[in-house]
């Protein structure tokens, strides 16, 4: 069931997870939209479900060929939930891609913050991450590196992830979208009166001429 403040984003659009490799957001996706009452899908499932494993699809086509499908698949599971409060999350390469960014301008994107001591557990346990093949925790830093600007560049929320339980991060990023939701209907609100001010202004200088 849907909390009873539930936060409805501007437009209802749809909100998107983004970060690094293993930080966790397909877990704290479903337990948002858990939350709101929301669907939730999970673009590496789509993809996995569709095309077999992303191992697989790496090491039979390339990275290219996956990304080409990435970019696919997020479009499609991000206009299909244009207009709607569905959770989505996103692997963690996928914001490179130039049409990717376009389309989440539509959508409130969270970008969850974290570190390499945040998902070094997590990468020690799971083999079956491509880019990740050899020192994990090496890799990871390194692709991190690179991908960090881009996710707080497309970030409208960030959400440290460093510490707490699953629950507790989705309580507090359920707040945040609350608080967001709330400044854009202010911001909104401003814009609406500015532009009738102006509107009066000019409707009243054409009378004077």
């Amino acid at each position: 069931m849907p909390s009873s403040n539930t936060p409805r984003t501007p437009g209802h659009r749809p909100i998107v997870l983004i970060g690094p490799m293993a930080v966790g957001k397909s877990a704290l996706g479903h337990q948002l939209a858990q939350q709101l009452g929301a669907p939730f899908v999970d673009t590496d499932s789509v993809i996995v479900e569709n095309h077999g494993s992303i191992a697989d699809i790496f090491a039979g086509r390339g990275e290219h060929a996956f990304r080409e499908i990435e970019a696919r698949t997020v479009a499609r599971v991000v206009e299909a939930a244009a207009g709607t409060d569905t959770v989505i999350s996103l692997g963690g390469g996928s914001v490179l891609d130039s049409g990717t960014q376009q389309l989440l301008q539509r959508c409130t994107v969270v970008y969850l913050e974290c570190d390499a001591d945040t998902v070094a557990a997590r990468i020690a346990r799971n083999s079956g991450r491509p880019l990740l093949a050899g020192d994990g925790i090496s890799r990871w830093k390194d692709l991190f590196a690179t991908r960090k600007p881009v996710y707080e560049r497309l970030a409208d929320i960030v959400l440290d992830v460093r510490r707490g339980s699953v629950a507790e991060l989705g309580r507090r990023l359920e707040a945040a979208l609350q608080e967001y939701a709330e400044a854009d209907q202010t911001r909104a609100a401003h814009n609406a009166a500015d532009a009738a001010a102006g509107d009066n202004t000019a409707a009243k200088q054409e009378v004077e001429k």
